[in-house]
């Protein structure tokens, strides 16, 4: 397993991490607890989850396993708020109360006196900013946060943030989680960059895009009922958004580049991403030991310049104004 650091902080990520949003939901505890063993074995040392996951289950099979196998101080453990965890209306968002609030049941759950990376899992458009930053930096302060990460940020959102928190002293963002891979490829108009530029590092969800590049959607093909997207879960647009003719034209050169380097589809969309180095580390996640097996052997594939070439040529997305107007006069050799 190969390390890199996170953004400017001084501890160092695995490149393929494991995120447990399925745990509690597709994944039962048994199966959670197998998949965690094997990650760590693999060298692995980062695990996401996020206090709405499943009700908090998602945390809890978490904290069960960390107590059983004495592994807290060997990993890194990160979780999220924001989305809604109870029926009261102040039990979402960003404010001071629902963060606090939230990040104690986290806690709890999680069986830990801190969280590693404590990550606001979507800007809030109703509580000001400044708000959310003084209470994160509080619970730095309080040690029971390590680093504070963005999640779902908007380039204007980053930017405000990372600046807010310089000029009042606040906890620095340590990292932005964003979604990125072979088919979404938008976060490198404005936010890679951005990230790259301020020493913020970059943690990839979805990089096999709900499941498009395992290899298992074919061209005039309904979509597998017992699939992501042909549950229409969570992906209910995917229809219109990843089936059309530039989702089936990445997909002919990402089998191509599978049957020529002898690894399958889902390593090639990993291993693409992990050697052009545009995140730190990519979140992987598995509903059986199969695939949590084959997607941490995509650290190991090594793909030739052409066959990256290819691939990020036949999923390259058009710029919009004004990136493309900028890139036109600005473009490096």
């Amino acid at each position: 397993m190969e390390y890199r650091y996170l953004g400017r902080t001084g501890i160092q990520i695995s490149a393929l991490t494991l995120g447990a949003q399925t745990f509690g939901w597709s994944v039962g505890p048994e199966e959670a607890r197998a998949l965690l063993d094997q990650y760590v074995e693999q060298g692995g040392n980062y695990i996401d989850a996020a206090d709405s996951y499943n009700r908090g289950e998602s945390e809890r099979i978490v904290g069960r396993w960390l107590k059983e196998r004495k592994l807290r101080n060997r990993l890194l453990i990160g979780t999220k708020v924001f989305f809604p965890t109870g029926t009261s209306p102040n039990d979402t968002g960003l404010s001071r109360k629902h963060i606090q609030q939230s990040l104690e049941e986290s806690l709890g759950r999680l069986g830990t006196d801190a969280i590693d990376l404590y990550q606001l899992h979507c800007f809030d458009r109703k509580t000001p900013l400044e708000e959310t930053l003084r209470v994160l930096d509080d619970l730095v302060r309080a040690g029971k946060v390590r680093y504070v990460g963005v999640s779902n940020f908007a380039p204007s959102h980053l930017q405000k943030a990372i600046m807010l928190a310089s000029m009042r002293g606040l906890s620095a963002i340590a990292c932005l989680q964003l979604e990125y891979s072979l088919l979404v490829r938008s976060s490198e108009w404005e936010l890679l960059p951005q990230c790259l530029e301020e020493g913020v590092g970059t943690l990839a969800w979805s990089p096999l895009a709900g499941g498009w590049l395992s290899g298992k959607y074919s061209r005039g093909e309904p979509l597998p009922p017992d699939s992501r997207a042909g549950k229409g879960d969570r992906w209910d647009d995917a229809a219109e958004q990843r089936g059309g003719e530039r989702t089936y034209a990445i997909l002919d050169v990402l089998r191509r580049v599978a049957g020529e380097s002898g690894h399958t589809p889902a390593q090639v969309a990993l291993a693409w991403m992990l050697q052009r180095r545009r995140v730190t580390s990519a979140l992987i996640g598995a509903r059986t030991l199969e695939q949590l097996r084959e997607n941490l052997l995509a650290g190991e594939a090594r793909l030739a310049e052409e066959q990256l070439g290819g691939l990020d040529d036949i999923s390259r997305m058009p710029l919009p104004y004004p990136y493309a107007f900028i890139d036109r006069y600005t473009r490096k050799s």
